[in-house]
């Protein structure tokens, strides 16, 4: 599959977000397992990845005091290694700034943190595990004015 260009970004429902956080993210468990704490707070940001009007992304940003939280980022698998999820972390970055906040970090699955790499990311701490997604590292970023 050639990279993609006509990537549009929209903010969407926490709902919205199971069409592709389920397949990608929680195969072979119930759709409910796709509910995240603090997916209804008041400003948590849920970022959909469209491409000729399919939803082929997702990502969520939850804002706190100093930083902002990265968390079920994820492309469906027949549009991965295309491009678009390094166009969603632009995007993200692009909000967290829009939000007057200079740090991002997400707990990152050992398959992920390749990728997150090459965004500019950093592993910090030691590895841990989560009840979905097997062992993590934290990873954060500064970003640049």
């Amino acid at each position: 599959m050639q990279r993609h260009t006509n990537i549009q970004f929209k903010q969407i429902k926490t709902i919205d977000t199971y069409a592709v956080r389920h397949p990608v993210l929680r195969s072979g468990l119930a759709r409910d397992s796709c509910a995240f704490d603090r997916d209804e707070d008041s400003g948590t940001i849920h970022l959909g990845a469209f491409f000729n009007q399919k939803h082929v992304g997702v990502l969520t940003l939850l804002p706190n005091p100093l930083d902002v939280q990265l968390r079920g980022m994820a492309v469906l698998k027949s549009h991965q290694g295309v491009g678009i999820g390094k166009m969603m972390m632009a995007k993200a970055e692009q909000v967290v700034r829009q939000l007057d906040k200079k740090m991002v970090w997400m707990n990152a699955r050992l398959i992920a943190i390749p990728f997150y790499k090459k965004c500019g990311y950093k592993t910090t701490g030691n590895k841990f595990g989560l009840p979905y997604g097997g062992e993590h590292f934290k990873m954060t970023k500064i970003l640049c004015d």
